[in-house]
């Protein structure tokens, strides 16, 4: 298992192979991960504890404890935690294999301060970085 941190939290992966991967993840309130999209994977996302909006191109969900959400490639999409919260997230891909660069980024994960979204460059900029 490999820890990696993240502008958002701290991703542990639980298990990788072929045509799948797991990760717990571990968020930090108002903080967001990058809008994206993926060409093969899809992500199911699991909320152990807390609030996690996701935001996709057709609309958001808020999930709660318990509750899970997919979603399909190529659609895009992020993560907000609207409090400390705990998720997994399985991704899974019905042809070929997990390739570790299948990401589009769109804009880049960051920290809601004061209402406003921060990205990480600006984060750095300003000497508001945690990691």
């Amino acid at each position: 298992m490999s820890n990696i941190l993240k502008v958002w939290g701290e991703r542990r992966r639980i298990l990788l192979d072929d045509k799948n991967e797991i990760d717990l993840l571990y968020l930090k309130k108002d903080h967001f991960c990058s809008t994206h999209a993926h060409k093969s994977k899809a992500n199911r996302f699991i909320v152990v504890s807390g609030s996690v909006r996701i935001d996709a191109e057709f609309g958001n969900v808020i999930l709660t404890k318990n509750k899970t959400w997919t979603v399909l490639p190529p659609v895009k999409h992020r993560f907000v935690a609207l409090e400390d919260s705990v998720m997994i997230e399985i991704s899974s891909v019905k042809e070929g294999i997990i390739l570790e660069n299948d990401i589009d980024r769109e804009s880049q994960g960051g920290r809601i301060i004061d209402g406003k979204e921060v990205t990480l460059d600006e984060m750095r900029k300003k000497g508001l970085l945690e990691l």
